[in-house]
């Protein structure tokens, strides 16, 4: 059984992300443009096992870091996280969102598109990072949200 909380202990969430392969200083305190955070836990042994969490960035709302445990990758937890960063964007007024995407195919599946580099805003880090196209080779991704957009209020329940 998992369950996923608002957290807002960004710290313990950017050592987490550093270890499951995301570019990002671990133990650092919460970034000023980070909306929201949240957290995935196994309730069996209270571990740590996904986050994510969201930003803006000039005026932008942008999927800043989303990653899930390689040993609970199978259980969907990314689509469930990915799900509520969705909904929460709606609710606060958002119809569109940005990510870059180091595993653009789970995103396309979600109906992310990839877009141009030339054609997005600037809300991307990568480009400066010295593993940009050595080790990692992100995508810029994009996502329209209409307004009948509706993800239901099922997904909770099924973690």
């Amino acid at each position: 059984m998992y369950i996923i909380n608002e957290s807002s202990d960004y710290e313990k969430l950017s050592r987490f992300f550093c270890d499951n392969g995301l570019e990002i200083e671990p133990g650092i305190e919460r970034p000023e443009n980070v909306v929201k955070c949240w957290e995935c836990i196994d309730t069996k042994n209270n571990k740590l096992i996904g986050g994510a969490s969201l930003e803006k960035r000039k005026e932008e709302f942008v999927v800043a870091d989303m990653a899930v445990a390689s040993d609970y990758r199978k259980e969907k937890l990314g689509t469930k996280l990915m799900n509520m960063l969705e909904e929460e964007i709606i609710e606060m007024g958002g119809n569109e969102a940005w990510l870059v995407g180091k595993a653009p195919v789970f995103y396309l599946k979600l109906g992310w598109e990839i877009v141009e580099r030339k054609n997005a805003p600037e809300i991307s880090k990568c480009f400066t990072c010295s593993k940009f196209g050595n080790e990692c080779n992100p995508e810029i991704m994009h996502k329209v949200f209409t307004e009948n957009k509706q993800l239901g209020e099922n997904w909770r329940l099924q973690l």
